[in-house]
């Protein structure tokens, strides 16, 4: 899928169902990259969601996003849409965003999923999220010497003033942080919908057929540190309440196993419109 989107963005064609000006190139990892860190245009990624429930393909939604966007310079939206469809259609127009929409027209999950997509194909910003936040209790002040010192461990060295604003400006964006003027950061509770872990569970582990998931397998991928859960018995108390109401197969603590079984493929998850 990521081949089509390079594709996409390749295109030179200027006919009308292209770009007019401007072609979206796809984006190159080359040397040095992979320390630069993007703005995130998370308004325009629940702008695209919905957009792309009317679309035929990601050209038909690249073209929407560069005529609809709000921005006055056709190079910015340009460059809006490209990141957009990169960070969340990585899977295609069809994808697990507009899937989640469809299906329940729900803007809290939908934003839950969205930022889990943001922090999966952000790398740095996940580790920062999974690794740097995630033993900071909530409400807690954050200093900007935090930020610093992950990026330096991550990346090795010292990183610009830019990346480092770049990292707070972007988790700012995501509901993570917020802060006064003259104050620290602090962290703040995302309170995701529990929908959103049993769905991203059936996404990641289960898409296609049911399936037992051991649960120290299920807690190893940082998905439910994405969603704003901190603590994993958070995730047990869900997975508990989900079995009680029939919407996974069982919930099993027995000696040392402990597994979640699934009852239904993704699509069956989401076409019974499954909430928790």
């Amino acid at each position: 899928m990521a081949k089509d989107i390079d594709s996409l963005f390749d295109q030179k064609d200027a006919s009308a169902h292209n770009v007019p000006t401007q072609s979206v190139q796809p984006i190159r990892r080359g040397a040095g990259a992979k320390k630069t860190i993007s703005d995130l245009h998370f308004p325009e990624a629940i702008f695209a969601v919905k957009e792309a429930t009317a679309c035929q393909d990601l050209k038909d939604l690249q073209t929407r996003l560069v005529s609809s966007l709000g921005q006055n310079s056709q190079e910015t939206r340009v460059r809006y849409a490209r990141f957009v469809i990169r960070w969340f259609f990585a899977d295609g127009l069809d994808g697990i965003a507009r899937k989640t929409w469809v299906a329940y027209q729900d803007e809290k999950i939908l934003i839950d999923i969205l930022r889990y997509l943001y922090l999966v194909h952000e790398p740095v910003m996940g580790a920062c999220v999974s690794e740097c936040l995630f033993p900071v209790e909530l409400g807690m002040r954050v200093p900007a010497s935090l930020f610093d010192r992950f990026l330096s461990t991550h990346y090795g060295g010292v990183q610009t003033k830019k990346t480092t604003q770049r990292v707070k400006s972007n988790l700012m964006r995501l509901g993570v942080l917020e802060r006064s003027p003259g104050e620290d950061y602090k962290l703040v509770a995302l309170n995701p919908t529990k929908t959103s872990l049993l769905l991203l569970t059936h996404h990641i582990f289960a898409s296609t057929e049911p399936r037992t998931i051991e649960l120290r397998t299920l807690l190893a991928d940082p998905f439910w540190k994405y969603l704003g859960l901190k603590r994993e018995d958070e995730v047990r108390s869900i997975f508990r309440e989900a079995d009680a109401l029939g919407c996974i197969g069982k919930y099993v603590v027995a000696d040392q196993l402990e597994q979640v079984t699934t009852n239904l493929t993704l699509e069956s998850f989401l076409s019974g419109k499954v909430r928790l």
